[in-house]
């Protein structure tokens, strides 16, 4: 994310940390991004996007 030049799906962030597309595998970053953005360690937007600080 922080390499980023906007902001990322969690679908973005798997792929990132060389996961597959599947919804397997991107729903536990999707939930370790909102609990991230929950605690204030990133932004959210509301389209499910996520920003860094």
């Amino acid at each position: 994310m922080a390499s980023s030049d906007g902001p990322v799906t969690a679908k973005d962030v798997a792929v990132a940390l060389g996961r597959e597309t599947t919804p397997a595998k991107v729903d536990p970053v999707r939930g370790q991004l909102r609990k991230l953005a929950d605690r204030g360690w990133i932004s959210r937007t509301g389209a499910g996007r996520y920003l860094t600080r």
